[in-house]
């Protein structure tokens, strides 16, 4: 049995955080305070093009091209890195708890 964690309330009215969030209705106050995290937005489409236009150049022979691909690179690992905390951000909200008692999350 899971009780709440917090020393002045220790109910064991606790419930699972997705679970409560999706039994809320649609006007409840609550449904803001406990929604999941964002998700990022992993467009990889920039980075795919910046890459392809950096090869393009760099076989036409612009040193320029390098720059354009690194670049592309970069882009892609940034938009990468972004994916991949959102979906750690999303994993702990959903298994996340709420006391029903005293409304804290653990």
């Amino acid at each position: 049995m899971v009780t709440c964690p917090s020393s002045d309330c220790g109910s064991p009215n606790v419930a699972d955080l997705p679970h409560f969030w999706h039994s809320l209705p649609a006007e409840s106050p609550l449904k803001a305070r406990y929604a999941p995290p964002e998700a990022a937005g992993a467009n990889y489409w920039i980075a795919l093009a910046a890459v392809a236009a950096g090869i393009a150049l760099l076989v036409s022979g612009a040193l320029l091209g390098l720059a354009v691909a690194a670049a592309g690179a970069g882009w892609g690992a940034l938009v990468h890195r972004q994916a991949a905390a959102a979906g750690e951000r999303l994993a702990d909200w959903e298994s996340s708890r709420v006391c029903l008692a005293c409304t804290g999350m653990f």
